[in-house]
């Protein structure tokens, strides 16, 4: 079967998802919209797809069997719960919302409808993650201790005004902007949280009250920490992604293009002495997009999970962010159960 798709956003992201669906055997993408009608027409125009004249005619398109939900955060939620309503299955942009609010609310329409909702997680995919997580997961590295993520870039010339410093827009800061692809990884590494606390903090770009850093301390129930430190004001991009066991450790830098070339470094623990190390560089194109779109396609094809993220991880993804906002605001720390966490 070759599934028909529908991209809602054809921003950057858009652009992606659109050349992924496009690379898969099992998918076309048949129809685009954006409030930007030139950015939609071009696209729509490279990829041999249809420029709708509007996001409902896409929704109610009786030929369409999945959507993309690719644009600011402040219509994520609002278009996905839509296109659930339609019977569509769904690939929504991280974070789904702008709030635990939104988000639940997504989830809920798409159990209501019976249809599949997937979050855009694409760093699952990254050749280095997926290889630090195997080793992690498998017991290579034996059992964990502590993982330490760091995540950020400088911005640009006038970046308090793009929509990403626009609170309504937004819903949150750097936290919720890179901060989900750490939070999610983390989750999906160790499984859950018990409490989080730490800091957020607004040192440069006039985007009061949201915030260019924020800085984590995850706990889960069995002890584990998770550092996570995201940054508006790292100048020079960086992506760092390690996980510390008893028995060894896995070192993921970069993310190729800006972040410099993707590596992971594989550490065997040699108690007195130094480890022995293997070092994996991956070069050439991201491909994280492609393969994120392949394993959406294969579960929907045999139902098998091949770790595209579904809207429950989302879910909690995004709640474990706002407890840790919860946590900068009151100097305390937060507990699972969701006390005190922030919806609007």
């Amino acid at each position: 079967m070759a599934y028909r798709v529908g991209l809602i956003g054809a921003g950057g992201a858009g652009r992606k998802r659109a050349t992924a669906v496009n690379s898969h055997h099992s998918s076309r993408l048949k129809a685009v919209f954006d409030l930007d009608t030139a950015a939609a027409q071009k696209l729509a125009a490279q990829t041999g797809a249809t420029a709708a004249g509007s996001w409902r005619e896409v929704v109610d398109d009786p030929a369409i069997d999945l959507i993309v939900v690719s644009t600011t955060h402040d219509a994520l939620a609002r278009l996905s719960r839509a296109a659930l309503e339609a019977g569509k299955h769904v690939l929504c942009e991280k974070p789904v919302g702008r709030n635990p609010r939104e988000v639940r609310g997504v989830v809920e329409a798409a159990t209501a409808s019976g249809r599949h909702l997937w979050a855009g997680y694409n760093h699952r995919f990254h050749p280095a993650l997926a290889r630090a997580r195997e080793a992690a997961v498998s017991g290579e590295l034996g059992e964990i201790d502590f993982v330490r993520a760091r995540y950020g870039h400088g911005g640009r010339p006038g970046y308090e005004s793009e929509w990403r410093g626009d609170p309504v827009k937004a819903g949150g800061g750097e936290m919720l902007d890179q901060g989900a692809h750490l939070v999610d990884l983390c989750l999906w590494l160790l499984g859950d949280f018990a409490s989080v606390t730490g800091y957020t903090t607004t040192r440069f770009w006039k985007i009061e009250p949201l915030e260019d850093n924020a800085f984590g301390l995850f706990r889960s129930p069995s002890g584990q920490v998770a550092s996570i430190h995201v940054s508006w004001t790292q100048w020079r991009n960086l992506f760092s992604f390690e996980i510390f066991g008893h028995e060894g450790y896995a070192v993921v830098d970069g993310l190729g293009g800006s972040y410099g070339s993707e590596q992971v470094r594989l550490g065997r623990r040699r108690p007195g002495e130094v480890p022995d190390e293997e070092v994996v560089e991956f070069t050439g194109e991201d491909l994280s997009w492609a393969l994120e779109w392949a394993a959406i396609v294969d579960h929907l094809e045999t139902g098998n999970r091949q770790g595209a993220a579904v809207g429950e991880e989302a879910l909690a993804t995004i709640e474990w962010i706002y407890r840790l906002y919860t946590a900068s605001r009151e100097g305390r720390v937060v507990g699972v159960g969701g006390e005190a966490v922030v919806d609007e």
